[in-house]
Protein backbone atom coordinates (compact mmCIF):
# COMPACT_ATOMS: atom_id res chain seq x y z
CA UNK A 1 0.00 0.00 0.00
CA UNK A 2 1.18 3.63 -0.83
CA UNK A 3 1.81 6.02 1.47
CA UNK A 4 0.36 9.46 0.96
CA UNK A 5 3.94 10.74 1.15
CA UNK A 6 4.41 8.44 -1.61
CA UNK A 7 1.68 10.14 -3.77
CA UNK A 8 3.06 13.62 -3.22
CA UNK A 9 5.96 12.47 -4.38
CA UNK A 10 4.76 10.87 -7.34
CA UNK A 11 2.46 14.07 -8.03
CA UNK A 12 5.53 16.24 -7.63
CA UNK A 13 8.02 14.39 -10.15
CA UNK A 14 5.06 14.52 -12.54
CA UNK A 15 4.55 18.23 -11.93
CA UNK A 16 8.67 18.73 -12.33
CA UNK A 17 8.67 16.75 -15.54
CA UNK A 18 5.29 18.43 -17.47
CA UNK A 19 7.15 21.75 -16.11
CA UNK A 20 10.42 21.08 -17.93
CA UNK A 21 8.18 19.66 -21.01
CA UNK A 22 6.13 22.80 -20.77
CA UNK A 23 9.47 25.28 -20.53
CA UNK A 24 11.28 23.49 -23.46
CA UNK A 25 7.82 23.84 -25.37
CA UNK A 26 7.66 27.69 -24.82
CA UNK A 27 11.58 28.01 -25.83
CA UNK A 28 10.95 25.80 -28.94
CA UNK A 29 7.94 28.29 -29.95
CA UNK A 30 9.79 31.22 -29.03
CA UNK A 31 12.49 30.10 -31.51
CA UNK A 32 9.90 29.72 -33.99
CA UNK A 33 8.39 33.11 -33.73
CA UNK A 34 11.84 34.64 -33.57
CA UNK A 35 12.85 33.07 -37.13
CA UNK A 36 9.48 34.07 -38.64
CA UNK A 37 9.70 37.90 -37.30
CA UNK A 38 13.46 37.28 -39.20
CA UNK A 39 12.28 35.84 -42.37
CA UNK A 40 9.13 39.21 -42.81
CA UNK A 41 11.43 41.50 -41.63
CA UNK A 42 13.74 40.43 -44.36
CA UNK A 43 10.80 40.21 -47.19
CA UNK A 44 9.75 43.22 -46.07
CA UNK A 45 12.74 45.02 -46.98
CA UNK A 46 13.06 43.02 -50.31
CA UNK A 47 9.45 44.72 -51.14
CA UNK A 48 10.51 48.20 -49.84
CA UNK A 49 13.89 47.77 -51.77
CA UNK A 50 11.47 46.92 -54.93
CA UNK A 51 9.15 49.83 -54.89
CA UNK A 52 12.00 52.63 -54.38
CA UNK A 53 13.15 50.67 -57.37
CA UNK A 54 9.81 51.08 -58.94
CA UNK A 55 9.47 54.34 -58.31
CA UNK A 56 12.94 55.42 -59.54
CA UNK A 57 12.07 53.80 -62.72
CA UNK A 58 8.63 55.75 -63.07
CA UNK A 59 9.39 59.00 -61.45
CA UNK A 60 7.59 58.47 -58.31
CA UNK A 61 4.25 57.54 -59.85
CA UNK A 62 2.97 54.23 -59.91
CA UNK A 63 0.99 53.32 -62.76
CA UNK A 64 -2.13 53.00 -60.84
CA UNK A 65 -1.79 56.61 -59.66
CA UNK A 66 -3.99 58.52 -62.20
CA UNK A 67 -3.61 61.75 -62.52
CA UNK A 68 -7.02 63.68 -62.70
CA UNK A 69 -5.83 66.99 -64.45
CA UNK A 70 -9.11 68.90 -63.34
CA UNK A 71 -8.98 68.43 -60.04
CA UNK A 72 -5.96 71.06 -59.97
CA UNK A 73 -7.07 73.16 -62.82
CA UNK A 74 -9.22 76.28 -62.37
CA UNK A 75 -9.18 77.92 -65.15
CA UNK A 76 -8.28 76.84 -69.31
CA UNK A 77 -6.96 79.51 -71.76
CA UNK A 78 -8.26 78.45 -75.43
CA UNK A 79 -6.01 79.37 -78.55
CA UNK A 80 -8.16 82.19 -79.13
CA UNK A 81 -7.24 83.48 -75.45
CA UNK A 82 -10.88 82.88 -74.26
CA UNK A 83 -10.71 81.91 -70.25
CA UNK A 84 -13.14 79.28 -69.85
CA UNK A 85 -14.11 78.73 -65.58
CA UNK A 86 -15.28 75.29 -64.37
CA UNK A 87 -18.05 75.69 -62.13
CA UNK A 88 -17.80 73.33 -58.99
CA UNK A 89 -20.89 72.07 -57.16
CA UNK A 90 -19.76 70.86 -54.09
Amino acid sequence: MRSSSDDLREIMKTLASNTVTLQQNIMSFQQKTRSSIHNLEKQMGQVASSVGKMEAQINGKFPSQALNPKENVSVITLRSGKELEEKRSK
